[in-house]
């Protein structure tokens, strides 16, 4: 046997499988800690730019290829599970092109200069066979505010002898000579900007042909008839029917607010009402009831939705009306300890005018660190300079309130701007300006003399000055809109899948070991009843919210959470015929998430997308991607189930066929979602693949699902409580892509890093896990022992 001989069969196993596909999964996550500890450039050369790591991915190539050829899938007409093997080998092809022949940098332009050198990421400079000379900077800001919205850079790019004029920002790349540019940063004078430059063709188109053939081998393999999917679909019975589920209407009542004061100093809650349900322009353009600006101030000021047992709308009508007292008011939260170390206080909230060292605006005291962060490009920021921007963000956003600056509600003649009291447009005569002063003075002296029948008339005079230059304001939007606050759809669902899940659960058990099964049978078949009128509860809340923001709910991590959460109950009602099981672990899985949703640190906000996000790419790769999530929440869940059957001494083997089942199932979704992330990232800011900490997480999910998809082809790996073990532990991976990512690494994708999420939680919950697979494997090994 030759030497060349033995290396291809040494590749072409499976044991090279696992071991190349655990170690290449390895160095992704090191190089993410690296760049959070460090910086972005340490983990491109000490991992991602390295010639052992371009190896690793060459020999995975190669390992995927051999090993279709050892399966002999061609001869077997296995074209579905070929393609997927050559689509990952022709992947990992592209990106050891890009790895060994792509490269990125910047370009520093100042308005009128012209430039043809990028600086690369190993800090030298390069010259590039084009020209762009920057005609003129804008940066946008936040009205009433130093904060930026956007910015772009007006361009002339010169390349072979044609000359054309450009505009970039996000969203909106130029393409010239196989480069790619795009909007990075710009200087801290507004006269600069610094456009990021990426040079590689052959890298992606390769790549993108092998997401093509991934897709095509994803469709073949799960429609085909030998598949793994329709093997185990059979092995547990008849086709499943579809789930037809009548919708149910839950009655919708507010609870009672426990706790709220009731002082003269606090406004009516009657009258607050009243006020939440004008409507008004917010800073980014939407048109919502005043509640649920007011909700949306509170959470991102306070994080809470109470103050001082005040709700939102009392809030926000205490703080324009008498803006002296609620400047002194903490209602602005400090994220972190570091942010409060700086600021030099222990408390966890501070008032407005804490901020200042004189009367506001003057010496404002993290002005100076604001402006430094702002000019950063957004993957070299700290996570201390997120929380100075977020601090300002709270800061400009209460400045604007306390001085009804940015308090939008009267609409402007023939125009779509909306203004605050007071301010003057080209389309507003001086009268009409005078009388927005003269109704909302009138609002304040009522509210100031405490007399609730003038502060109703007040708003009443407020709401016809609205209908009189916008006869059509009150529309169906802002009617869901109010309904969607009152009803609080994710609310009651949480509350239903909790509690219904859990009686599921142990009617499921009580029908697997008890003694009277028929009535357990009953139990659990009005339970699991209950819990898909409770999934078709939240299902109208989703559809509600996506025809209130005008878009799919799923664009921040708030809306990401709840969907996961309907993913999962519906991932588990696909299997309710074959289990009573799935949909009780299920229920209690998108309980958890969206108890999770609630808290404190997400936003619920309902905002218009940023430019960035107004993709259609975007819709399909986060849906899809989510939507896996849910399907590995299931063998997490049953695989939870099964680890603490098998250490009572008992075997759940349906359990194992479906949690192998939305296994496959959750992977060719992540699969096919990481392919549509990729086309978004290329449409959206010129690269297919950035090693973001995001994506190179949501790449090691997918290689900890693969290799726990083949493990039954692996010695040593092959048994049930392996494969156990195996979908409890690469659930880890979901969660540091979902959650870890988002809070304690920095990079594109990360929503920033927050107070009130620690490592205690994660680790409680690493320690009980590991308490049950050492239960289960004592009694799983001393029973294999007898046998």
């Amino acid at each position: 046997m030759s030497f060349g001989h033995e290396i291809k069969s040494l590749l072409s196993g499976w044991k090279a499988t696992a071991v190349l596909l655990t170690l290449t999964a390895a160095a992704m996550a090191a190089a993410t800690l690296i760049e959070a500890r460090i910086n972005p450039t340490a983990a491109r050369a000490v991992v991602y730019h390295s010639w052992w790591f371009g190896l690793l991915l060459l020999l995975l190539a190669v390992n995927f290829m051999l090993t279709a050829r050892r399966m002999r899938l061609a001869r077997r007409r296995r074209w579905g599970v070929l393609l997927l093997h050559y689509g990952l080998a022709v992947t990992l092809a592209g990106a050891f092109v890009t790895h060994a022949w792509g490269y990125e940098g910047y370009m520093h332009i100042r308005e009128g200069e012209t430039s043809n050198r990028m600086m690369t990421t190993d800090r030298s400079v390069r010259e590039v066979p084009f020209e762009i000379t920057l005609n003129r900077f804008t940066l946008s800001r936040y009205q009433g505010s130093q904060s930026p919205s956007s910015y772009e850079s007006d361009v002339t790019i010169r390349y072979k002898g044609k000359e054309r004029n450009r505009k970039i920002y996000m969203n909106n790349i130029a393409r010239v000579g196989g480069f790619r540019i795009y909007q990075s940063s710009y200087d801290r004078d507004e006269r600069g900007t610094i456009l990021s430059v990426n040079h590689d063709p052959a890298g992606t188109a390769l790549t993108y042909a092998g997401y093509a053939l991934l897709f095509a081998g994803l469709v073949a393999s799960l429609a085909s008839r030998k598949s793994r999917l329709r093997t185990l679909y059979r092995s547990l019975g008849t086709t499943v029917r579809l789930l037809a589920v009548a919708g149910l209407l839950l009655s919708a009542g507010c609870s009672a607010d426990a706790g709220s004061r009731t002082s003269d100093d606090v406004p009516d809650r009657a009258i607050a009402a009243r006020f939440g349900a004008l409507p008004v322009q917010s800073l980014d353009g939407r048109i919502e009831p005043l509640g649920s600006y007011a909700s949306e101030v509170l959470r991102k000021l306070y994080h809470g939705e109470r103050y001082r047992g005040m709700n939102a709308d009392q809030v926000l009508l205490g703080i324009v009306t008498d803006s002296a007292r609620w400047s002194r008011e903490p209602l602005i939260r400090l994220d972190s300890k570091p942010l409060r170390e700086a600021l030099g206080t222990n408390r966890t909230h501070v008032s407005f005018a804490e901020l200042f060292d004189g009367v506001p605006p003057d010496g404002y005291r993290i002005g100076k660190q604001a402006e430094a962060v702002y000019a950063k490009a957004p993957a070299e920021r700290t996570k201390l300079d997120k929380e100075y921007l977020k601090l300002d963000e709270k800061a400009n956003i209460l400045y604007g309130l306390l001085g009804r600056r940015t308090l939008r509600i009267f609409p402007v003649p023939d125009s779509d701007r909306w203004l605050a009291p007071g301010e003057r447009s080209q389309n507003m005569t001086a009268t009409d300006s005078a009388r927005t002063v003269e109704l909302f003075g009138r609002l304040v002296r009522a509210s100031v003399s405490r007399d609730t029948t003038e502060i109703g008339r007040a708003l009443d005079a407020v709401r016809r000055y609205q209908t009189e230059f916008r006869p059509g304001l009150h529309s169906r939007r802002i009617t869901a809109e109010l309904l969607y606050n009152r009803l609080s759809p994710f609310r009651w669902a949480m509350r239903g899948y909790l509690i219904l899940g859990a009686a599921l659960l142990g009617a499921a058990l009580w029908e697997i070991f008890g003694k009277n099964r028929r009535r357990a049978t009953r139990i659990a078949g009005i339970a699991a009843a209950a819990v898909a009128a409770v999934f078709a509860w939240q299902t109208f809340g989703l559809g509600l919210r996506w025809y209130v923001s005008g878009h799919a709910p799923w664009s921040n991590a708030y809306e990401t959470m709840v969907y996961v959460g309907w993913a999962t109950v519906l991932s588990g009602l696909v299997f309710a015929r074959r289990s009573r099981l799935a949909p009780a672990l299920a229920a209690l899985m998108g309980g958890v998430a969206l108890f999770v949703s609630n808290l404190n640190w997400l936003d619920p906000q309902i905002t218009p997308l940023v430019p960035v996000l107004k993709s259609y790419w975007l819709m399909i790769h986060v849906s899809v991607v989510t939507a896996s999530y849910g399907f590995f929440g299931i063998c997490a869940a049953c695989g939870i189930a099964s680890l603490a059957a098998t250490a009572f001494g008992r075997n759940l083997r349906e359990l194992r066929a479906i949690n192998e089942m939305a296994m496959i199932v959750g992977l060719a979704l992540l699969t096919a979602g990481i392919f549509f992330g990729a086309v978004w990232a290329n449409e959206s800011w010129g690269r297919y693949w950035g090693w973001d900490p995001k994506e190179t997480w949501a790449l090691i999910t997918m290689f900890a699902y693969a290799l726990a998809t083949h493990s039954r082809h692996i010695p040593r790996l092959d048994g049930p409580f392996a494969f156990d073990v195996l979908s409890v532990v690469c659930f880890s991976t979901v969660l540091m892509t979902f959650f870890g990512v988002n809070y304690y690494l920095s990079g594109l994708h990360s929503y920033g890093h927050s107070g009130g999420v620690s490592l205690t939680v994660p680790l409680i919950g690493a320690s009980v896990v590991i308490a049950l697979i050492a239960a289960a494997a004592g009694r799983y090994f001393k029973t294999s022992k007898k046998r």
